[in-house]
């Protein structure tokens, strides 16, 4: 089981920019792991059906499916290959693991972070020397692989700020600066409710400053001020301290200078804040107004990337309509909103890490355009849905919290305490005997 959810942590990460070519267009590897992988599990019983999920997605994707084909009887318009690829994508997020495997959710979590702390480190050492004007920036990764076979479009090699002959962070193997942002933040958020050594704090920290990237600070800041509310004010205080400790620092270097310029470009049209956080609620206020029934229809599978295009070619400004406003503008509201519940059934109610989970949930909704982009989403398949129902963080809180006075209360000494504990077997349907 371990060596499946390895083999997904691995497309995700090191494979995300590779795909296969299909019918015109190009299928992630994540989704074959991912699909294949849940395939081999459910066949050994290690994985079973998320019921209330399931139920409710079916839902959502009949009001998509039918919202889709009104919009494309009444206008012609409707993007299929979208529209499929809904449902296929989505359906991963259906199942959980037995409850007799969910125990390994720490030692997924470790092989997350080990991962990307090796990533972060390719990610440091790109910045620092082509700061210090060691090595120019080359992707290796398209001068070796045919582009048959890689993913385009995407701002995989982009510099610190115009003119610069420095490219930012993006450790070779991530689609764009922003998605590598947003797994190092991730990890950093792993780090931290697991309570492990700050080293990899620092670390993981210091490759997303050189990522330059707003979205992968704000997933971060979000998850952190989750565990501030969860862990209360001495953890938070510790915190505090060292935020005011690291950001001058941080701010006092030509790259979190850039950073900080970037602060109030939600109000300037042309910025990424923008075209991220206020432009695409705009175009969908504007849908609604010249067209008032795509309210409840939405204005057609695949419509986002469609208008996104359009503006493009207009204007040249790349609007990035997030997963939320994809599903808004495309869907209508009604069927938005089963899709919201379907999300919140897979991936937040029962999260084995409630900070992990709600980061990753914001973080798709708001931050990035990760409607149909698997080897994005499918983070979220080891990190939190597979284990719904195990209720690691809570756990590690509660062992954390409990006085070892309490061990003596009970007749045994601290010293007598035995070395291991054995945890009887699960029944076949999931629950102690």
């Amino acid at each position: 089981m371990l060596t499946v959810i390895t083999a997904l942590l691995v497309s995700i990460t090191a494979l995300q920019r590779f795909g296969l070519p299909v019918g015109g267009t190009q299928l992630s590897l994540s989704v074959l792991v991912a699909l294949g992988g849940l395939g081999y599990l459910l066949y050994h019983g290690d994985v079973v059906e998320n019921r209330g999920a399931t139920r409710i997605f079916v839902l959502a994707m009949a009001a998509c499916f039918l919202c889709a084909g009104i919009v494309l009887f009444q206008t012609g318009y409707g993007g299929i290959t979208s529209l499929v690829y809904l449902p296929v994508i989505w359906v991963a997020f259906a199942f959980r693991l037995h409850a007799s495997r969910q125990h390994l959710y720490e030692r997924v979590l470790r092989r997350y972070e080990a991962i990307m702390l090796v990533l972060a480190g390719i990610g440091v050492a790109q910045t620092v020397s082509q700061a210090l004007g060691l090595w120019t920036y080359v992707d290796v990764v398209l001068q070796n692989v045919p582009e048959t076979f890689l993913f385009t479009g995407y701002n995989t090699s982009y510099p610190i700020e115009y003119g610069s002959p420095i490219i930012k962070a993006n450790g070779f193997v991530f689609l764009e600066p922003s998605i590598y942002a947003q797994f190092l933040a991730m990890a950093l958020l792993s780090v931290l409710v697991r309570r492990a050594s700050w080293w990899r704090v620092l670390l993981l920290g210091v490759a997303l400053v050189c990522t330059i990237s707003g979205t992968g600070l704000l997933f971060a800041a979000f998850g952190v001020l989750l565990l501030a509310l969860r862990r209360g004010g001495r953890w938070t205080a510790r915190i505090v301290v060292a935020v005011v400790v690291a950001v001058p620092v941080a701010l006092a270097t030509p790259f979190g200078s850039i950073i900080a310029e970037r602060a109030d470009e939600t109000s300037n049209t042309n910025s990424s804040g923008s075209l991220r956080f206020v432009q695409p609620y705009q175009r969908i206020l504007e849908t609604w107004g010249e067209d008032p029934l795509s309210v409840l229809t939405g204005d057609g599978a695949g419509r986002a990337d469609a208008l996104a295009d359009q503006i493009f070619r207009a204007t040249g400004l790349p609007i990035n309509f997030s997963g939320l406003a994809k599903v808004v503008l495309e869907y209508g509201v009604p069927a938005s909103v089963l899709f919201c519940v379907f999300v919140g059934l897979a991936l937040v109610r029962r999260a084995p890490a409630p900070t992990l989970a709600w980061a990753g949930v914001f973080a798709n909704a708001f931050l990035t355009g990760s409607l149909l982009q698997p080897q994005v989403l499918y983070l979220m398949l080891p990190l939190v849905s597979l284990f719904i129902g195990y209720p690691y963080e809570k756990a590690l809180g509660s062992r954390r919290s409990e006085p070892a006075a309490e061990v003596v209360d009970a007749g045994v000494s601290p010293s007598a305490a035995p070395a291991s504990v054995t945890i009887r077997p699960a029944s076949p349907n999931g629950l102690l005997g």
